[in-house]
């Protein structure tokens, strides 16, 4: 399918703008744009509540959640939410708008963690910062309002490949049980040469130098890149992991190893509901303004949401 018009004119506007690629672009000075780009937003959604709290993370250092309450009365499902940006880039007030939207549309709890980044704190602290906030939600569970059984993850990008890990994890440490994973365009690999990475290595957004980019600065050596934690689909076995909605875009270089990660899954006896967005580009789901594909998005992860956590 060709190239969707509004993404198109997404990228056209990019070009036009002339930004510097990221890769020589000072980090600081990328980190605080992206936040300033994220403050205005049209037709927020409606919530009862939003709450931001410090828990102690793994380090004794503080760890930021933002927690969204939905309209309504009673227990409510969990979902913990993991940004995307790399491992490098992004907080919990750049996707502040696309949580609050997924919690409308879910009538869920949206836990968003505001993980350690790298390259000052390197893999696998956001994992770890994830297991926390997993434990905290779980064991403060009657506090928030929700069922400790009805608990799911989800994450975009960098966000996706954390609770894909964060799954892994649990199961392997028997921790909380998690009910559902949402993974969106999820990073699950470090492979640079699957097709989608050669065919959309640049000019759509996120680029295949870029990934290698994200990469060096989350790893500490390059056999860290292939550990499961790091490279989901590099786990000796999927068994025993949450059933799993994954969304991919076409024109993404994560799209071949989200896909990959599914039919894994399969394979291992996992349920999975597989959805490529045809002619999108990779983060379109948080841009509501630019594309009409991703309210449609939202709303299908919300009423998948409703279905498996029963809200």
């Amino acid at each position: 399918m060709p190239l969707h018009p509004q993404a198109a004119a997404f990228l056209d506007q990019l070009k036009q703008l002339n930004v510097p690629a990221m890769e020589t672009t000072p980090i600081e000075l990328t980190r605080r744009a992206l936040v300033l780009a994220s403050t205005v937003k049209k037709a927020p959604a409606s919530l009862a509540r939003v709450e931001t709290r410090s828990i102690t993370g793994p380090d004794g250092e503080s760890l930021d959640l933002r927690i969204y309450w939905p309209h309504g009365s009673g227990t409510f499902g969990a979902c913990l939410y993991f940004h995307g940006g790399g491992w490098v880039l992004n907080n919990i007030d750049t996707h502040d708008d696309v949580v609050r939207r997924f919690a409308e549309a879910s009538g869920c709890v949206f836990v968003s963690v505001n993980y350690r980044k790298a390259p000052e704190h390197k893999y696998p602290a956001a994992i770890e910062d994830a297991w926390t906030a997993l434990n905290w939600v779980a064991n403060h569970a009657a506090e928030l309002q929700v069922d400790p059984k009805r608990i799911a993850v989800s994450g975009d990008s960098a966000g996706g490949n954390i609770a894909a890990a964060l799954c892994l994890m649990t199961r392997d440490r028997k921790g909380p049980a998690i009910s559902y994973q949402v993974l969106i365009y999820p990073i699950t690999d470090c492979d640079f040469e699957r097709p989608s990475y050669l065919e959309n290595a640049d000019g759509y957004f996120l680029t295949r130098s870029q990934m290698r980019w994200f990469w060096q600065h989350y790893v500490t050596t390059p056999e860290q890149m292939r550990e499961p934690y790091a490279s989901p689909m590099r786990a000796e076995s999927l068994r025993g992991l949450p059933p799993a909605f994954i969304l991919t875009a076409e024109f993404d270089p994560l799209r071949d190893e989200g896909e990959a990660y599914a039919t894994a899954l399969r394979q291992a006896g996992v349920e999975v509901e597989l959805h490529n967005y045809q002619g999108l580009i990779h983060a379109f789901i948080k841009r509501v303004d630019q594309f009409d594909a991703a309210k449609t998005a939202i709303q299908q992860i919300g009423s998948v949401l409703r279905k498996r956590l029963g809200t």
